[in-house]
């Protein structure tokens, strides 16, 4: 091969030993201004060694989907959520969810199906009057999903306030209540979107396209989400808490770096915490929930050698409410990570096998497009 004058002819090493040092520095920047600005909140902030809590009555919720094609165009799904709960004897439960939608932005939807059912089982365990209810994830970032905040976006067309209402009359039930996701009930869904389809066409005077309608059933779905989280923040003060295995939030130290990035390279391998920060849970506007909640932000290392974990408490903790927490969850940790999420994750989880179970037990014929071929 000839290669021509002037022109580089370089080799994926050369060009992975250039940029190395440069990746490095961007990624971990343990000197100049911003590594030397990070060091000093670490070393003011970190509450080195956790103790042993005597919280006994502990429960965790969990949750986990699954989805394939059914048909051309058309999507199965399956959403579980477990409680797992240690008393003088442990208590468990499960609910399933089991639909079929169309495949507008369906991994989107159908986590807000598994995000409402992780709710409502919450909402339920708060019976068993726990001392610590713990959930994955983050309160935040329920409520904050970026871009997917909504499919409009920040702005939502005006005809949606009127359809909320149309649809919590015509299904005559609290959206809150159950264990169930009731805007991805089968039949309840095919009754939305009747009445998506009617408003819709009167507002704009024409009947609405397939994307439009498609677009409100998803914003309604997350709607039954968020009206489902406001029940659970303002029942469940005092003992509601996400623990986050991974997180890519910037609040604590308005860094590059994301503040479990920042936790795991600058503090030492024993176990300790950051002194709490507060923030504030705020619905957005479109959602027409108005209450707000304190959050009380810290990332701990439960036990040495172990990767952190972001903690948010519901309402304002202080740092004695917190080494009472965090040493409870030390107290039944396994490699850092609390023995009740992860019992519960593993009664949550829906894997390949049972997505083909389903699909063999439904006895609907798979479509892949490529039957014609003869494969």
């Amino acid at each position: 091969m000839v290669v021509e004058s002037g022109l580089p002819f370089e080799s994926i090493e050369e060009a992975l030993i250039e940029a190395r040092s440069r990746v490095s520095s961007f990624l971990f920047p343990k000197s100049g201004v911003e590594g030397d600005a990070l060091l000093s909140v670490i070393r003011r902030e970190w509450r080195s060694g956790i103790g042993r809590g005597k919280m006994e009555r502990i429960a965790a919720v969990d949750g986990s989907n699954n989805s394939d094609y059914l048909t051309l165009g058309q999507v199965i799904f399956v959403v579980s959520a477990s409680l797992f709960m240690k008393d003088s004897e442990p208590v468990i439960g499960r609910k399933y969810q089991i639909g079929v939608m169309d495949d507008y932005h369906y991994r989107e939807r159908v986590s807000f199906c598994r995000e409402t059912m992780e709710i409502k089982m919450a909402l339920r365990s708060l019976e068993l009057e726990p001392e610590i209810l713990l959930m994955d994830g983050s309160f935040l970032a329920m409520v904050d999903r970026g871009l997917w905040s909504t499919p409009y976006g920040q702005k939502v067309p005006y005809p949606m306030r009127r359809i909320l209402r149309e649809v919590e009359s015509a299904l005559g039930v609290d959206l809150t209540q159950g264990l169930l996701s009731h805007t991805h009930l089968m039949d309840i869904s095919s009754m939305i979107e009747e009445i998506v389809t009617s408003v819709l066409e009167d507002e704009k005077g024409r009947p609405p396209e397939r994307d439009e309608v498609r677009r409100t059933m998803a914003f309604i779905e997350r709607y039954e989400m968020l009206s489902s989280l406001n029940e659970l923040l303002r029942r469940g003060g005092g003992i509601l808490v996400a623990v986050a295995k991974r997180s890519g939030s910037r609040l604590y130290f308005n860094s590059r770096l994301p503040d479990m990035e920042v936790v795991r390279r600058y503090t030492s391998l024993e176990s300790g915490y950051l002194s709490p920060k507060s923030a504030e849970l705020r619905f957005p506007e479109y959602s027409g929930i108005e209450d707000t909640y304190r959050i009380t932000l810290t990332y701990a290392r439960l036990e040495r050698a172990t990767n952190p974990l972001r903690v948010e408490v519901l309402g304002d903790a202080d740092e004695s409410f917190l080494e009472e927490l965090l040493g409870s969850l030390a107290r039944y940790s396994v490699r850092g990570y609390p023995y009740h999420l992860r019992r519960v994750h593993e009664l949550a989880k829906i894997g390949r096998d049972l997505m083909s179970h389903l699909a063999r037990n439904l006895l609907v014929p798979e479509v892949s497009g490529r039957e014609r071929i003869g494969e």
